[in-house]
Formats: structure tokens, C-alpha cells, sequence
């Protein structure tokens, strides 16, 4: 009789572990010893997903653990539950709960006994209201609501006195309640994605609000009270319908970051000129069409995004500038002499024919990128740029660049793709190779043997690199092996790395973009030079090695007549040796 409950036994716990935190199997500790008489030890098995992953998952037991900042929490993210587990609302002293990415649709109002709750994530879920008892939990600092349902909060939301992060972005807010204005202590409150017009006066009390997102709203005019948040340090204004700001904009004298971008701004607001602070500012998708030396006077600005307008002139200036993006405008020319500082600068895509001006006087840049110009000319001065990494000179009218590119050895991307570059400055005149399918010049016959003496050494990858570090060959081989992977986007560091890669990668590009030729390759000498088509061309190609995947295969273009009748004389001799035996 013990024997068969034992069974149902295991049974029973087979079943109900599917769903539980750890298999009640494997849970006792200590060695047992099996049939074979051998002696094991149980190990316990860590919390496993569901077999059906589109199922509903209630565990049986919770992974309440203590984080890092020692609060008690509880972790029950992307368990595809459908409503509030009500076996939680008894841990009545839990601090951080997180029931994120899940389709829960309500939360039972018994959620004001957790009153220790100081984190609350519910966020990814289908939630349409919050109870009102959630004014309970006074001791919460941190809510993240967004991507919900929601489009109201509960009356008595001002009661949670120590709140201090409130994200409720990506819901179907049209206002805000007037309570909002008695979280004192809110720092962070989160807005965007909403279908949001219209602000309370009462707004301006949070006088410890430090970021505030109202991105992607529907404010056609900044409200009032924004402009009376005096303690406010980050903007959020993406993907509204702003044309100007108000004058009291200027009152934000802490800000340092504003973002005003995909808006319908036609030129800067002069109020921007004012915030000393700001070192942060993104006018990027307006209408803007000049930038004013007024503008350039900020003092402290560092970060500046502009691209996507209509800009014709940009004033001189931003002497602490470290990053200014001024791509896809309408700029002829470009002076940053006076950006000591600038690190990054990319003004592609504009109609720019000559390099800014100033441009060698940047001694800490690192990347520039000035492809989809008009440029004709690349100067030797370059080679002053000591620090750079990303040089994009793509889609221009360049016929050639410097040599001295070499020498720039931290470059780790540079591409002039799209050019009409037929050689390199100080490399011999040669058409620049288009493909890695190449022909081999045919090998000297040994007259013992009969066979090449390479026939039975596998071949080599054409064109299998070059770098500093590879084989000597002559200077002008490395030269024209190196133009051709550095116009392709390939620096100088990855063709150092593994030439396996760039050739693989290359060749997946030369099949889309380019159309291949041949080339020749002596194999004594390894020297690489074009094939010029011809009569003789199809004489001296006997074998051909091509690349695909970034592997070489061998086969024969060509029969050698030669090697083919002395086989067949060897055959008819067999024969009559064969048809009339000797005695």
C-alpha cells in the first residue's frame, strides 16, 4: 500500500512542478544512492520557463530576493499573466514588486496593504485604471506605467508624499489632475507618447522637478507652467507642433538639455540664447534656415544636432563645442577654426566642393564624415588629424586621395565609395580591381614528371591582404592591395586583424554593387596587375582560383592536349598487350 502512494506521489509532484520555482523531486539535500549501487548527490534546479510559453504561468513559489540597494523584491516579468496574482498582495513586506511585460489588465484595490512598497513596475502591460487605494502606499518612490491603457489617475494621487519618479509614457492621457502639483518631492515624471494639449497651472509647484518628456504630444504652443519650473535640468519636446517658445522660456536658467527636435520651428527662438547652462540641444527635422552669431555666443554648449533643416549659413563660434551634427542641409561652406575642442563632426550630404575651413586646427577630432558632397580634392594636411578614427568620404567627385592615409594609424574606418578614384597619389597608374575572382598565369611544366610542380599544393587565396605586418612585396603590390579594401570601407587595423574577413565581407559586396573583372597574378613573384583582354589572354590563363565565402577553389580552364594524347598511346599499348599475350 505505501508502495503505490509512493507513486501517486511522484506523480502528483511531476505534474505541479511544471509550473513551480524549484522541482520538489530535487529539492532535499544529501547523497542517495541508485540502483547500480553508485552514490549521488541531489542538486536543486533553478526556476525554469513553461513548456507553453504563450500559457499563463502561476508559480507556486516566489523568488522574493534582496537587491542590491537591500530592498525585499520580487520579479515576476514576462510570465504572459493575464491578471494580479493574488498570492502576492500577501507579502505585505515587500519593497520592490515588478510585474512588467505581462497583459495584466486590472490591479485589485487589496494593493494598498502593501504599504512598505517603495518600487513599483508595471509597465508593458494592458492595464486601463489604477485603484484608488494605491494612496496607501505612501512609501513609494518609483512608478513605471508606461505602455498601458490608462487615461486618468486616481483623485488622491498628490498623497503619495515621497514619490519621486513617475513614468507614464505611451498611454491615452489627454490631461493631467490638478493633485499632481502635491508630489513635492517628484524629480522625474515622464509624459511621452500621450495625447496631451493642455497642462494645470498647478504644474509649476514641483519645484524639485529636474526631467520632464512631453515628447510626442500634441502641444502646439509650450504651457505656461513648464516655463515657471525653474528647477527643471532636462526638456523633452520631440514630435509636437511647436513653431516658437514663449518668452518666459528664458526663466529656465538650470536647464541643460532641451530637445526641440521634429517640430515645425522655423528659426531658433532667441529665448535659447539666454540659458547659459545649456549644453545640450537638439533643433533637428525643423525648418530652420541660418544660425546667427547671437546663437554661437553659448558659453557652455557641447552637444548640437541640426541635421534635417534647411540651413544655408552657420555662423562661426562654439568654442566648447565637442559634437556638432550638420548633415543633410543646404551649406555651400563650413568654418569651425574656432572649435578647438570638437571630437566628432558630420556634415554629410550637403553642397559642400572644399573641406571646412578651420578644419586641421581640430587636433582632438576623431570622426568625420563629410560623404554626399561635392569634394574634388583631399589635402596632404590631413595627416594632422592624429586622432582620428571614422573618415567617410563617400559619394563625392574625388578622383584621388593623398597617401600619407597610412600614416594616420588609428584610422579604423574610411570609406570613399561612390568616388571616381582611379589610382592613389604616389601609387603606379593601374585600373583599381573590382572583384577577388582573379586568373593565375599558367605554371612551367617539369619535362621528368610532367605536372606543375604547384599542381599538388593547395592555392592560395588571391589577393590575401596587406598590412604591415604581412610578407615583404613590392611597394606598389601593397599599395594597390590596400586602396582596394580601403575603398571599400575597410581600414588599415582590420585588414590587420584577419584578411579571411575583409575578403569575405568584400566579396558579399562586390555581388550586389560591382561588376567583376580579372586580373592576373604572377604566383613567383606575387605581383598583381590588370588583365588587358586580348588574344594571348586565353592562352596564358590556364587555371583560375575563385573566392566564394571567403574560401578559394581550384579547377582547370584548359586542356592540355599534350598530357592527353600521351595517356591515350599508354592506353593502346595496354590493349594490344592485352589482345596478344606473350608466351
Amino acid at each position: 500500500m505505501s508502495h503505490v502512494f509512493f507513486r501517486v506521489y511522484v506523480t502528483m509532484s511531476k505534474r505541479t512542478s511544471r509550473f513551480s520555482t524549484w522541482n520538489t523531486l530535487t529539492t532535499k539535500s544529501g547523497p542517495y544512492r541508485k540502483k547500480n549501487g553508485s552514490i549521488a548527490y541531489r542538486a536543486k534546479r533553478p526556476l525554469v520557463r513553461p513548456r507553453h510559453p504563450g500559457r499563463q504561468q502561476q508559480p507556486t513559489r516566489y523568488p522574493v530576493t534582496k537587491n542590491q540597494k537591500g530592498l525585499l523584491e520580487l520579479k515576476l516579468g514576462h510570465y504572459h499573466l493575464t491578471d494580479f496574482p493574488k498570492d502576492v498582495l500577501n507579502f505585505t513586506g515587500l519593497q520592490h514588486l515588478e510585474l512588467s511585460h505581462n497583459a495584466i489588465q486590472e490591479i485589485p484595490g487589496a494593493i494598498g496593504r502593501m504599504r512598505r512598497l517603495k518600487v513599483l513596475y508595471l509597465q508593458d502591460n494592458k492595464i486601463l485604471r489604477l485603484p484608488e487605494t494605491l494612496s496607501n502606499c505612501i512609501h513609494l518612490e518609483d512608478i513605471n506605467l508606461t505602455k498601458n491603457e490608462l487615461s486618468s489617475l486616481p483623485q488622491n494621487i498628490g498623497a503619495l508624499k515621497a514619490l519621486q519618479s513617475l513614468r507614464l509614457g505611451e498611454n491615452r492621457f489627454e490631461t493631467l489632475p490638478h493633485d499632481i502639483s502635491l508630489l513635492g518631492n517628484l524629480r522625474t515624471l515622464d509624459l511621452h507618447g500621450n495625447h496631451l494639449w493642455y497642462l494645470p497651472f498647478a504644474l509649476s509647484l514641483l519645484t524639485k522637478l529636474h526631467y520632464l518628456n512631453l515628447a510626442d504630444n500634441k502641444f502646439e504652443h509650450l504651457p505656461l507652467p513648464v516655463c515657471h519650473i525653474v528647477s527643471l535640468k532636462a526638456l523633452q519636446l520631440r514630435g509636437n507642433g511647436l513653431s516658437n517658445l514663449p518668452p518666459d522660456f528664458d526663466s529656465l536658467k538650470q536647464l541643460k538639455e532641451v530637445n526641440l527636435s521634429f517640430n515645425k520651428l522655423q528659426m531658433i527662438p532667441s529665448s535659447v540664447t539666454n540659458l547659459h547652462e545649456l549644453k545640450y540641444l537638439n533643433l533637428a527635422g525643423n525648418k530652420i534656415r541660418h544660425v546667427s552669431h547671437h546663437f554661437a555666443t553659448i558659453a557652455k554648449l557641447r552637444v548640437l544636432h541640426l541635421q534635417g533643416n534647411e540651413i544655408e549659413h552657420f555662423a562661426e563660434g562654439f568654442v566648447h563645442m565637442r559634437y556638432l551634427n550638420v548633415s543633410e542641409n543646404r551649406l555651400y561652406a563650413l568654418s569651425i577654426g574656432r572649435m578647438k575642442k570638437l571630437q566628432h563632426l558630420n556634415a554629410s550630404f550637403n553642397q559642400m566642393d572644399n573641406i571646412p575651413a578651420g578644419l586641421f586646427s581640430c587636433q582632438r577630432l576623431e570622426a568625420l564624415k563629410l560623404n554626399g558632397n561635392k569634394l574634388q580634392v583631399i589635402p596632404h594636411e590631413i595627416i594632422q588629424l592624429q586622432k582620428l578614427r571614422v573618415l567617410d568620404l563617400g559619394n563625392n567627385e574625388l578622383t584621388c586621395f593623398p597617401q600619407v592615409i597610412d600614416k594616420m594609424v588609428k584610422l579604423d574606418y574610411f570609406n570613399v565609395r561612390g568616388n571616381f578614384i582611379k589610382q592613389r597619389e604616389g601609387s603606379p597608374k593601374q585600373v583599381w580591381p573590382q572583384s577577388f575572382s582573379v586568373t593565375v598565369k599558367k605554371d612551367k611544366v617539369s619535362p621528368r614528371t610532367g605536372k606543375s610542380p604547384l599542381a599538388n599544393q593547395k592555392p592560395k587565396p588571391a589577393l590575401s591582404g596587406s598590412s604591415r605586418f604581412a610578407q615583404k612585396k613590392p611597394r606598389h603590390v601593397q599599395s594597390q592591395h590596400l586602396d582596394e579594401l580601403l575603398q571599400n570601407g575597410f581600414s588599415l587595423r582590420h585588414i590587420q586583424n584577419g584578411h579571411d574577413s575583409v575578403m569575405h565581407h568584400y566579396g558579399r559586396d562586390d555581388e550586389t554593387d560591382r561588376q567583376p573583372t580579372r586580373h592576373i597574378v604572377d604566383r613567383h613573384d606575387t605581383r598583381l596587375v590588370a588583365e588587358r583582354p586580348g588574344p594571348s589572354a586565353g592562352r596564358e590563363a590556364k587555371h583560375k582560383i575563385e573566392l566564394k565565402d571567403g574560401y578559394s577553389t581550384f579547377r582547370s580552364t584548359e586542356t592540355d592536349f599534350q598530357l592527353l594524347g600521351i595517356c591515350n598511346q599508354v592506353e593502346m599499348l595496354l590493349n594490344k598487350q592485352l589482345l596478344q599475350p606473350t608466351t
